[in-house]
């Protein structure tokens, strides 16, 4: 299988978030964009899922590495997935001008697996590291959703303060609609992420790894746990709801983004590249 072909279906992919994200940030920001172009919008979404989907596997076959397994996929599979778990779920939450959030996000994780190396690592021999991995690209393609609501729920909250009634405050969800897909996702991300950690930490032991890099990258991926199960905790014991919970989503969005920074940086060293997952 030709490397061309992955290379028309990267770019097609990337061209159809590039519409998507385009079409729900003109409509968010009250630009001409018309209610019926904007119902497009989640269309392009699942084009592009389509097209992400297939260029996975495509790439799959031209590299020789299983999705799940190879370095180099983990970023597109996750922005892959956020975009399945969105499309899935945004009529029941009405959380459809979400996709302003999640077009762009899907977008940039994509490029970004570009510069993670292609030379796929060499294989381990583990029954814990599939469920690891796609236990935390499954997780992150839900708090990348969490996230997305988090920030449209401040959004949305500014505006109403500010006595902001038309434009983006009546395009953007309810407040209660976007706090309840909020919590929503954290509660079906966090059980993943808690079997990403424990499969991550028993394998980790098994191999003996300590280097700089693991401990960052370990000590990121306990905060943005203990951040995510604050939030849960104190929203069912202490009534944590809208700002506080938001903000909390985003600080463990923001750790669990600086996981995968490390997670790539430290395969950008083909001599470490086993060792990264």
């Amino acid at each position: 299988m030709s490397p061309i072909l992955d290379n028309i279906l990267f770019f097609a992919t990337c061209g159809v978030y590039l519409v998507a994200s385009v079409i729900f940030v003109a409509y968010l920001v009250g630009g001409k964009t018309s209610e019926r172009v904007t119902r497009h919008a989640p269309r392009l979404v699942m084009v592009g899922a389509a097209l992400h989907a297939t260029s996975i596997i495509v790439s799959s076959v031209v590299l020789h590495v299983c999705p799940i397994e190879g370095v180099h996929f983990a970023l597109s599979v996750a922005s892959m997935l956020a975009c399945v778990v969105f499309l899935a779920l945004r009529t029941r939450f009405r959380v459809d001008v979400v996709g302003a959030f999640v077009a762009p996000l899907a977008l940039t994780f994509l490029l970004a697996s570009r510069f993670v190396p292609t030379e796929p690592p060499k294989p381990i021999k583990s029954a814990l590291l599939p469920f690891h991995i796609l236990a935390n690209l499954l997780g992150v393609a839900f708090f990348t959703l969490a996230f997305a609501a988090a920030c449209a729920y401040l959004l949305q909250e500014r505006r109403l303060k500010q006595k902001k009634l038309e434009g983006m405050s009546k395009r953007l969800p309810p407040l209660e609609s976007l706090d309840k897909a909020e919590h929503r996702f954290l509660l079906a991300g966090f059980p993943l992420l808690t079997i990403g950690m424990i499969t991550g930490t028993m394998w980790a032991r098994g191999v003996e790894l300590g280097s700089a890099t693991e401990i960052a990258r370990a000590a990121f991926g306990y905060v943005s746990w203990l951040l995510f199960a604050a939030v849960l905790l104190l929203r069912a014991a202490a009534g944590w709801r809208g700002r506080r919970a938001a903000y909390g989503t985003i600080a463990g969005f923001g750790f669990t983004v600086l996981v995968m920074v490390v997670y790539a940086w430290r395969t950008a060293d083909p001599a470490n590249a086993v060792a990264a997952l």
